[in-house]
């Protein structure tokens, strides 16, 4: 396997699990008081428990919410420059 299709598999994996964030929250607030009997956010849930214990276990201090928060944006930086360094193994 070479190093651009590790880098695009990975981009690929971070870009799914940043989109069942983002489709976690907008569904969370348009559900209100009652996303707990949300079948729908109870299967993102499910989805994204391995990053929920991945980030329970490297942040223990915060806050769930802070906890999601600070996450996506730590994958959305690594995203961002599994891009970059995708751009720098095609040009070289």
């Amino acid at each position: 396997m070479t190093w651009l299709s590790l880098m695009v598999a990975l981009r690929g994996l971070l870009e799914l699990v940043l989109w069942l964030m983002v489709g976690r929250g907008v569904l969370q607030v348009l559900a209100g008081r009652y996303s707990g009997d949300n079948a729908v956010i109870r299967m993102f849930d499910f989805l994204l428990r391995p990053v929920r214990a991945c980030s329970a276990w490297l942040m223990p201090g915060l806050a769930a919410c802070r906890r999601d928060t600070v996450s996506f944006v730590l994958l959305l930086l690594i995203w961002l420059a599994l891009g970059v360094g995708k751009m720098l193994v095609v040009v070289s």
